[in-house]
């Protein structure tokens, strides 16, 4: 009895891999000399390696390194990037993450060493749904910001009551915050900023998503400075001057129905109370 009880023990013990889909259905981990392994949704199996080639040239770190930076870069973002790529990153089963690396590759690069990132460029969700045209951040109540949007001529299916977000990012921080959102036809979103990103450049961008959940691409917003709750200015060499069809007039007093405020994420930071958005 002792010599089958420890036979047991030692043959559980030797037992690598872990059955998931039922008799004969797939595995993960190694089974003798196969690993069995989940891609894209899908069961696949490959001969184990005992001794993979890791030739670490300065290329391949260098590779290695950008990757995981461009992982780290989605987490932060995570907010925004499991929104607006969730539809798509199931269609083509991959992960949120790993469809934001895919699409992103020509905002990222390696200069000297140093992890490169054209915040400008970045794309936070994709679809065929119409986005807007973004005018330019201006400052209302402290630390709210608020930008006016309008359609953005694309002929692509739009609707009034599309929702639109605007997601602030500020990449000193790793951190970011979405804007409770608006109809379409509300015109203007406003975002409160946490007295954290005071100093800081904050990135702004803006998505559309239908009632049935088709996304537009992302809009970038434009990359504002904040310099303390005394003095706040807007950075904006991209979107300076009017953008045609939206209205550029600095909002004053208090905010108009229709406004909403964001959320936040940070457990120290509570944003003002959001009136939320009211049929008219």
């Amino acid at each position: 009895m002792q010599r089958l009880l420890q036979y047991n023990i030692n043959k559980i013990y030797f037992i690598m891999a872990k059955q998931t889909a039922g008799f004969m259905g797939g595995f993960h981990g190694r089974l003798g000399p196969a690993v069995g392994y989940m891609w894209r949704g899908q069961w696949c199996v490959r001969a184990y390696n005992p001794a993979p080639r890791n030739p670490r040239t300065p290329e391949q770190v260098a590779h290695r390194e950008m990757f995981k930076r461009e992982v780290q870069l989605a987490a932060s973002m995570s907010w925004a990037v499991n929104m607006g790529f969730k539809e798509l990153a199931y269609e083509m089963r991959m992960t949120s993450y790993n469809l934001f690396v895919h699409l992103n590759q020509g905002a990222f690069s390696l200069e000297d060493g140093v992890f490169v990132v054209d915040y400008s460029a970045l794309r936070l969700s994709s679809g065929q749904r119409a986005a807007v045209a973004f005018g330019v951040p201006v400052w209302d109540e402290e630390n709210v910001l608020t930008v006016s949007f309008d359609n953005d001529g694309s002929g692509l299916r739009a609707d009034r009551y599309d929702n639109v977000y605007l997601y602030a990012y500020c990449p000193d921080r790793e951190s970011g915050f979405m804007a409770s959102p608006v109809y379409r036809r509300a015109k203007k979103v406003s975002v409160a900023l946490p007295d954290s990103f005071a100093g800081h450049e904050v990135h702004l961008y803006g998505m559309v998503c239908s009632a049935d959940g088709m996304w537009s691409e992302t809009v970038y917003a434009g990359c504002v400075e904040m310099n303390g709750n005394e003095e706040l200015r807007v950075k904006n060499e991209k979107l300076d001057g009017d953008e045609p069809g939206v209205k550029q007039e600095e909002p004053k007093g208090k905010r108009a129905k229709g406004d909403a405020v964001a959320g936040s994420a940070d457990k120290n930071y509570t944003p003002p109370p959001s009136p939320g958005v009211k049929d008219e």
